[in-house]
């Protein structure tokens, strides 16, 4: 049975609810804190008396408003009954590491496949039945990880505060004086888009990794959001002026109305999709891979464009023409050997930006 379009309505509603959550959360508690893991079980049943058959565990670093409608479809069409946990993308991947030697997970769901390929060792291969339809230039080059959706970097302004003419046009104004102290960017220790935006910058420009980071933590002036949504909601509230996000999470924030407006870069910009993958040990190994083939299947990859605003891996659905911008390739094997390193030198030099450490 086909639910699609009855997600597609639930999606905005769940959007609200948690617009609408987060305000009163924030309101009972005096700030924010850290989001922790969460679980959302379909298992109603004791584990203990569901066949081993038809259960499935997944960790996911996607929003619950991306997730939930994907696994409820799932569900409804295989009989598999899928325990989710849910928490930021490193947080999750930490997780599974820990669980992967007790059997006690099958599918990672979300983050960009350069954090994928970083836990590359925690990864079983799995060839997806429609891999031939795939973007070749998305694909892992040993199937450790699959390519879920297409996710373009892009700039972010806020419209009422910041004239079209006067907003961001090229990656190098991240890396100067332009915007000092008007950057909202997260914090790439929790958030993967934050990563690659990093490694995009040090394409672009030219610079090393080391003279990039330097130029952007000085440029951010030592300030940066906890996460990812952050960065949206502070360009909106005009406490900062631009940011860089994703394609998809802009067009989502405009969908409802906020005060944000798109720039693609002049230069290009990157596209690297997220992805996911079979967890070594996995202990329902055959339904991982019904996952996987079911995730890059014709009606989650047009879920996917239609609904969640988001770039089809498919080129047979979707042709690659449709891009009207230069795409700046990235290494993934690159990225994904230097992010410690990157991670390292950025905390330490958003140091030196806030004047708490020295060059």
């Amino acid at each position: 049975m086909n639910h699609w379009g009855k997600y597609k309505a639930a999606a905005l509603l769940f959007s609200l609810a948690v617009c609408c959550a987060a305000i009163i959360g924030c309101e009972g508690t005096g700030g924010s804190t850290a989001p922790q893991p969460v679980t959302n079980s379909s298992l109603q049943e004791p584990a203990t008396q569901i066949p081993e058959s038809q259960k499935l565990i997944v960790y996911t670093s996607h929003k619950e408003e991306v997730y939930r409608p994907i696994i409820q479809e799932f569900e409804e069409e295989t009989g598999i009954l899928v325990d989710t946990h849910a928490g930021g993308t490193t947080e999750m991947l930490h997780l599974m590491a820990e669980s992967e030697a007790d059997a006690n997970v099958d599918v990672f769901f979300g983050g960009g496949v350069a954090s994928l390929e970083a836990y590359r060792e925690y990864l079983d291969p799995y060839s997806v039945s429609l891999k031939d339809s795939l973007d070749p230039s998305l694909t892992s080059t040993d199937d450790r990880w699959t390519p879920f959706t297409e996710l373009p970097l892009i700039f972010i302004y806020n419209n009422k505060l910041v004239n079209e003419e006067d907003a961001p046009k090229s990656w190098r104004e991240f890396l100067d004086d332009t915007w000092k102290g008007e950057i909202s960017f997260a914090d790439p220790e929790k958030s993967g888009t934050s990563f690659t935006i990093l490694e995009t910058l040090r394409d672009v420009s030219g610079l090393s990794l080391e003279e990039t980071i330097a130029a952007f933590c000085d440029a951010m002036d030592g300030d940066m959001s906890e996460g990812s949504g952050e960065v949206l909601q502070l360009v909106d509230s005009g406490e900062k002026l631009v940011g860089i996000t994703l394609e998809e999470s802009a067009l989502k924030e405009i969908a409802r109305g906020n005060d944000i407006s798109i720039v693609y870069p002049e230069e290009g910009t990157s596209v690297v999709p997220d992805g996911a993958a079979i967890v070594r040990n996995a202990p329902h190994r055959e339904n991982a891979e019904k996952f996987l083939d079911f995730i890059v299947g014709d009606a989650v990859q047009n879920y996917a464009v239609n609904t969640l605003s988001r770039r089809s891996v498919r080129q047979d659905l979707f042709p690659a023409s449709r891009y009207d911008f230069a795409i700046v390739p990235i290494n993934i094997q690159k990225a994904s050997a230097e992010e410690t390193k990157a991670l390292e030198l950025f905390h330490d030099r958003m140091g030196v930006a806030k004047g708490e450490a020295t060059p």
